[in-house]
């Protein structure tokens, strides 16, 4: 697969990015904080997240670690989302592990006007899944072989050059070796062959049921096999990429609507139901009260006893108008644009027009500002440049 993004930086500031296949200048000693600050306030709450020990999914003997490179956040997340979810379905002991150092190169890619839109996503799911304590999990600071015992601090005498992100990702790959059994998915041959010659295993994108086989070295029929999924790789592809393997099957422009649009819809509706998490503090007892038993006219949550965590986007959307006690007359009608593939009403996204994609999303803007929530509109600046490539349409 070819992923064209701007090529892997060092942790310490200035982010600056440079061509991997360009010499670097001359590296130099450092010993210390390698850490630069995050930015992203979803990526600086995973961080705290990971340092938190009850908070991290439990392992066990019979545990299979499967740590995660950048380069399969941002431009296989699809893939990997779907894996986590058949393998919490099937009860299958396989971990996903998240090096510190991915978070840090998910937080310089959040800007980034080719990159900025599958970085927040990431970001996002990540944050939800570590909370769900379950298949997803980063590296604690003292998960390393460094002899420092933290791989935020660099060795004494470590040389400072352009792939020493790659060697923390190997460093976290050799830690979990040294406990269960261990291996890297990721799309950089040079990272895998590395990887490989230090005796970790390693793969490279394809599908959900190729990975567990890998891993489990048995076919599962309730894995997914290969499903396509839009990356931004035609309109986004420039000079400085990143080393990585075969080039994705592409996509027609009513492809690349229908999967951007499942992307929005995912990833807004993952915004707003952590916007009502943080403005409606009483949905927290509904579940555990069984559902609060109100009149046939009241509002769905109030008959309900599902959490509002696994609200769709309709049912946060109706949370918030009632709570703000608004009525709002966006057309198409929000709720309708962000309707999962195949429930009622739904469309796929060649089905609405470039207007009408522009008028929902400046609504969901609306509902951000109006509850005072800047990711939702800063997303929608990073997803502004996908929606005029698949509609064709050049700045």
């Amino acid at each position: 697969m070819s992923l064209a993004f701007e090529s892997r930086s060092p942790i310490p500031p200035p982010l600056a990015y440079t061509n991997s296949f360009h010499a670097s200048p001359t590296p130099t000693p450092y010993y210390g904080d390698v850490q630069a600050p995050l930015h992203n306030t979803t990526l600086q709450q995973i961080d705290q997240l990971l340092q938190d020990v009850e908070m991290q999914a439990a392992v066990d003997d019979s545990t299979t670690c499967l740590v995660v490179d950048t380069n399969i956040l941002l431009g296989n997340l699809g893939l990997l989302q779907q894996f986590v979810r058949d393998v919490e379905a099937a009860g299958e002991p396989i971990l996903v592990i998240v090096p510190g150092a991915v978070v840090n190169e998910l937080d310089g890619q959040k800007k980034s006007d080719r990159l900025g839109w599958f970085s927040r996503r990431a970001s996002a799911w990540l944050l939800e899944k570590v909370k769900q304590k379950r298949s997803v999990r980063g590296q604690g600071n003292a998960e390393t072989t460094n002899s420092t015992g933290n791989w935020r601090h660099r060795q004494r005498g470590q040389l400072f050059g352009e792939r020493y992100n790659d060697e923390l990702i190997l460093d976290c790959c050799m830690y979990f070796r040294s406990k269960f059994r261990t291996a890297l998915f990721s799309a950089d041959t040079n990272l895998r062959i590395e990887s490989e010659s230090q005796g970790v295993r390693s793969i490279a994108p394809t599908s959900g049921r190729d990975l567990a086989q890998f891993l489990l070295g048995r076919d599962l029929d309730k894995f997914q096999p290969y499903q396509a999924d839009y990356t931004g790789i035609d309109s986004l592809e420039h000079e400085n990429s990143m080393d990585v393997d075969e080039e994705a099957p592409r996509l027609s422009p009513e492809q690349a609507m229908d999967l951007l649009h499942v992307q929005v819809i995912e990833h807004f509706t993952r915004l707003l139901v952590a916007l009502v998490g943080r403005v409606g503090p009483e949905l927290e007892d509904v579940a555990s009260d069984g559902g609060v038993t109100a009149s046939q006219h009241a509002p769905k949550w109030k008959n309900g006893d599902k959490p509002y965590r696994d609200w769709n986007a309709a049912e946060c959307l109706e949370y918030l108008d009632r709570k703000r006690r608004a009525k709002r007359t966006d057309t198409p009608r929000l709720e309708v644009f962000l309707s999962k593939p195949y429930s009622p009403g739904a469309r796929r996204g060649r089905e609405w027009s470039y207007e009408a994609w522009s008028n929902a999303l400046n609504g969901l803007g609306q509902v951000g500002d109006d509850w005072g929530d800047l990711s939702i509109r800063q997303d929608l600046n990073e997803l502004s440049e996908h929606r005029l490539a698949v509609f064709g349409i050049r700045k």
